[in-house]
């Protein structure tokens, strides 16, 4: 457990998680303001330059509030090995973002599981425009780009990552939707696997990250070979080199739920 002041009278406790990339740091104590959050989330990724994204966990509770109210797996993913101690069981969680709970646990081989609830005919979850794929999940919407298309978009952001980043950032605010979080997702290939380049823009706190990882984005990646090939099960690389693994449940053309699975370290 760390400590950090973040004003003369505030000082809070936390502890950072790597859920294979996007390193996270989660807040212990939830009753903050929404000024105070934002002030907390400037200040630990300021300190801790590896950190890509702030959450704040109950005490009371299993629930989990982003610090900019947005929806996030792989912190949600965290939370949960946190709450289970780092051992095999399973719970129910409340995450910002999302309009229902969530189930998750931890497996035998010590991955971190976490259920979505679908319920929703594969067409209705996606929508072209232009050369993004939009999949609209609870608290994030995610413009997918096939690996042929991405080619050049990864190159610029390999490049010149800052200028890339804004760039997308622009394009970001052309897909009008009123979801707190907005991605977009480079597809690539990696030998027999598919590589994810994610973008993330927190339009509440202004964050804007190339990724090292997001369970999010393999969702969507996910939903978006489904539509095309009709792959149910999926092992996405991500930039850190882990992979996080996405099941989709589903009953002819209605994906019931989706399972993402992945390993969660304490730093």
């Amino acid at each position: 457990m760390k400590k950090m002041k973040v004003v003369e009278n505030m000082e809070i406790e936390f502890e950072i998680f790597n859920p294979g990339g996007n390193k996270t740091a989660l807040v212990i104590g939830n009753e903050y303001s929404d000024v105070e959050r934002k002030m907390v989330n400037a200040k630990l990724l300021n300190e801790n330059r590896e950190v890509e994204q702030v959450g704040f966990i109950s005490k009371k509770e299993n629930q989990l509030e982003m610090a900019g109210g947005e929806f996030c797996v792989n912190a949600t993913r965290c939370a949960i090995w946190k709450y289970l101690k780092g051992k095999c069981g399973e719970i129910g969680i409340k995450v910002s973002g999302c309009k229902e709970s969530l189930i998750g646990g931890i497996t035998e081989q010590k991955e971190v599981y976490v259920d979505m609830p679908m319920n929703k005919k594969i067409n209705d979850l996606i929508e072209k425009k232009g050369k993004f794929n939009l999949v609209k999940l609870d608290g994030i919407l995610l413009g997918v780009v096939d690996e042929e298309t991405s080619k050049d978009e990864i190159e610029k952001l390999k490049n010149d990552e800052q200028i890339a980043k804004l760039e997308f950032k622009k394009m970001m605010q052309t897909f009008n939707t009123s979801e707190k979080a907005v991605g977009i997702i480079l597809l690539e290939k990696e030998k027999t696997k598919i590589k994810i380049n994610p973008v993330i823009w927190v339009k509440t706190i202004d964050t804007l990250y190339y990724e090292t990882a997001c369970g999010s984005g393999s969702l969507a990646t996910a939903i978006y070979k489904n539509s095309t090939q009709g792959i149910e099960k999926l092992e996405i690389m991500q930039p850190s080199g882990y992979s996080i693994s996405i099941n989709l449940d589903k009953k002819q053309d209605v994906v019931e739920k989706a399972r993402i699975t992945g390993k969660v370290e304490e730093e």
